[in-house]
């Protein structure tokens, strides 16, 4: 009687139980980041110069912690029972279902607005996603090109029959195409290049890796991976969905600036945000409607609402770019959600404010600025200021239909620099070595041209009331200075009081160069920050 052999090795379903370790030390993780919002506080005031770097870098879950924190709880264990040279395909098996466990942990941290996660608006969350997006890449990556390998050494085994005639195995060379295609694109220099393809290989790509490996792993990952996996899709689909409305720009001031600045406000009708919403807030537009394919696959654009709800309609100062998508006046759009970006914190009792802002970052401090200084919030600040760094004296035009501010404790400082960097996302330098963060430019030692402007500036570099932009900015700017830089030490001087730290807030929102000096700022003086990078 011959003797009936088992169809798997021993080892066939080793891996399952690490996978729920997986799915349990994901779930932990994401507690912990929700802890770290409630016990480090919104601003450094440890002593422990150690301890408060750690405690920052975990409240505003940095990629490089965060990944260190979680692989350590997952690498631990890893290898376990088995040895790695007997047992080479057990391993390569284990990474591979790693890296879909792991897209569960990417999928849920990606979600807006995800109610789940207090306390974060989506914007603090983007660099831990790319780099856990990163990491599942390369873990599949290895699964991938780890079992090619050992088919092709192994004399037992074939690459062409393990592939091309093993139809589950033919479906993981199919993802593992399509991840190495995802790889080369997502090249910063390719991703310049063209975004809109990034995004669309991005897109199929990640849909496939969700559902083809579903149907590829052995043994199954049907329960609970792709139940969960499709789950939270779903909602991704919903936010996409649920919430859009379709638009039609009312009005561009494009054609009225002659080309001298690139600055540009656009105009909106009210019903493209809802009647609530948050200063600052975010919006996206897509150029196609709910039923194109194309909503879906290709990149939709994120503005920020220069705008208060209770204006008449929806504002955007955007910069535009001659490559770069354009906004058109007529054209109907597509606006798929809004997501706050600001701390409630910091509308709710914030005392002492700075804003800082370069070029089309205005349209982030802005709002937030005027929702400060209005009637309701007079009992609570204490002072209030933003200052704008721009470019040319005509980037001041899209303020023109500012409306007068009430009270007299905010303060509105425009700084010209003169300066003419390629776009808003070039770095402002820094300078180093000293307690507080220096003075900020585009370009050093820029020799600004005051001739053509005559008699319009005074001794300080602030423009006269003769100069011709108090009309545009009547009630608004208490100075228009033309050629100064930013000292923050000297600029910021009335903000930090021993007293009140808990209570003031540094916004900043521009180029990386500016924030990381605004960060240094706050985190010398122990003040709360909330910035935005506006960047690629």
């Amino acid at each position: 009687m011959n003797e009936l052999l088992p169809r798997h090795g021993s080892t066939h379903f080793a891996n399952i139980p690490y996978g729920y370790y997986a799915l349990l030390v994901s779930f932990g993780f994401v507690l912990l980041t929700i802890a770290g919002r409630f016990v480090v506080g919104s601003r450094l005031n440890s002593n422990s110069h150690f301890g408060g770097v750690l405690g920052r870098k975990w409240y505003n879950a940095s990629p490089a912690l965060g990944l260190l924190v979680l692989y350590m709880a997952l690498l631990i264990p890893f290898v376990k029972h088995y040895s790695i040279s007997d047992h080479v395909t057990l391993y390569l098996k284990r990474l591979g279902r790693l890296s879909y466990v792991l897209a569960t942990l990417n999928l849920f941290l990606t979600l807006r607005p995800n109610l789940l996660l207090p306390r974060f608006v989506y914007l603090d969350l983007i660099p831990l996603h790319k780099w856990i997006s990163r990491s599942i890449f390369l873990l599949a990556l290895l699964h991938g090109v780890g079992f090619l390998a050992w088919w092709a050494t192994t004399p037992e085994s074939s690459v062409i029959d393990k592939v091309f005639h093993n139809v589950w195995n033919f479906l993981g060379v199919v993802v593992l195409v399509l991840l190495t295609l995802l790889v080369l694109v997502s090249v910063r220099v390719m991703r310049k290049i063209s975004y809109r393809t990034f995004y669309f290989t991005h897109s199929i790509a990640s849909w496939t890796f969700i559902f083809v490996t579903g149907l590829h792993a052995r043994p199954g990952v049907a329960l609970p991976y792709i139940l969960i996996n499709s789950g939270l899709l779903a909602l991704h689909v919903i936010s996409k969905t649920a919430f859009a409305r379709p638009v039609e720009l009312l009005l561009s001031n494009h054609e009225d600036n002659e080309g001298l600045s690139r600055l540009v406000q656009i105009t909106l009708p009210r019903k493209a945000m809802p009647e609530s919403f948050s200063p600052g807030s975010h919006l996206r537009i897509s150029p196609y409607g709910r039923l194109n394919p194309l909503y879906y696959l290709l990149p939709s654009h994120p503005y920020t609402v220069s705008s208060l709800p209770s204006d008449p309609n929806v504002s955007l100062i955007i910069r535009e770019h001659p490559k770069g998508f354009r906004l058109q006046t007529g054209l109907r759009y597509t606006i798929q959600n809004h997501y706050s970006s600001l701390s409630q914190k910091c509308l709710d009792s914030a005392e002492r404010v700075a804003l800082v802002c370069g070029g089309s970052g205005i349209s982030y401090g802005l709002p937030i600025f005027q929702f400060l200084a209005s009637i309701e919030k007079k009992d609570q600040i204490k002072h209030l200021k933003l200052i704008w760094l721009v470019r040319e004296k005509d980037d001041l035009s899209v303020l023109k239909n500012l409306k007068h501010l009430p009270g007299d404790t905010a303060e509105f400082h425009v700084f010209i620099t003169g300066s003419t960097p390629k776009d808003d996302t070039d770095n402002y330098r820094s300078s180093s070595n000293v307690v507080q963060p220096g003075p900020v430019l585009g370009h050093e030692d820029l020799e600004f041209e005051l001739e053509s402007l005559g008699d319009e500036v005074e001794q300080n570099g602030a423009l006269k009331q003769s100069s011709g932009i108090d009309l545009v900015l009547t009630g608004v700017a208490t100075n228009v200075y033309l050629g100064k830089r930013l000292d923050w030490a000297a600029d910021l001087a009335q903000l930090v009081e021993e007293d009140s730290l808990e209570t003031t807030w540094l916004v900043t929102c521009g180029p990386k160069g500016l924030n990381d000096a605004g960060r240094e700022f706050a985190y010398q003086n122990k003040i709360n920050l909330a910035s935005e990078t506006y960047a690629l």
